[in-house]
């Protein structure tokens, strides 16, 4: 099983008690949404992507974590994680070298 782990820390304590939201942005394309980790813990995983897409948080340091399953070419993008859907980071760029 090809697995691919992007890591999301929270080290600003005003972000802490902001649902975060993972984005994926294929190159040249915009940032389009494919997840929200709220704080009470509830995830919003579209139905078609929940095999796939498994989002945690380790609490004691507030980071959060988007694995990715069954990796595949089509998955390469930028990963971005932001919080209060607006402040983002500069992004995890996935590259897949073969299958």
């Amino acid at each position: 099983v090809q697995l691919a782990a992007m890591f999301c820390p929270q080290i600003y304590s005003q972000f802490t008690s902001h649902d975060v939201h993972w984005y994926r942005q294929l190159p040249g394309r915009h940032k389009e949404w494919i997840l929200t980790h709220k704080t009470n813990g509830m995830k919003i995983v579209p139905e078609g992507s929940r095999q796939r897409l498994q989002p945690s948080r380790v609490t004691s340091n507030n980071t959060y974590i988007l694995i990715l399953r069954r990796v595949t070419v089509s998955d390469a993008a930028v990963y971005h994680c932001c919080v209060g859907g607006d402040v983002c980071g500069d992004g995890t760029r996935l590259n897949i070298t073969s299958e």
